[in-house]
């Protein structure tokens, strides 16, 4: 019984994680880089976009977020892409703190795992509070 219970603790948890692209009960931290970049816009109450280079959203921030963030409005290769992917609701709320009277924020993260591989885009929008 105890080893039943390893087995599916060690081997199918991650798995299961792993095989619905949640990485949550998987080490996938720092598993492997590729290229990431993010699209930040924010919208004032008239609707009105502005773009916010995630350079900008960094230098508001503390911490190794601001680390991520930084520079990342250019194709950036290192192993935060997926990380960043699962914050993207975080990443809104920054952007929302860096332009007051932002209404909404939107954030695009484009990914690919090589340099010829196809774009993955992965959006998040968000009201400011």
């Amino acid at each position: 019984m105890h080893l039943v219970i390893g087995i599916v603790a060690i081997i199918g948890l991650p798995g299961v994680s792993l095989a619905t692209q949640t990485g949550g009960m998987a080490f996938t931290m720092f598993s492997g880089s590729g290229s990431y970049r993010l699209r930040v816009s924010t919208f004032d109450a008239a609707g009105v976009e502005r773009r916010i280079p995630p350079t900008a959203i960094a230098a508001h921030t503390r911490g190794s977020i601001g680390d991520m963030l930084a520079g990342s409005e250019d194709w950036r290769f290192a192993p935060f892409g997926s990380l960043i992917r699962r914050r993207l609701d975080r990443v809104t709320a920054l952007a929302c703190e860096t332009v007051p009277r932002s209404q909404q924020a939107r954030v695009s993260r484009e990914e690919r795992r090589t340099l010829d591989a196809p774009v993955r885009t992965t959006t998040a929008t968000s009201a400011c509070r």
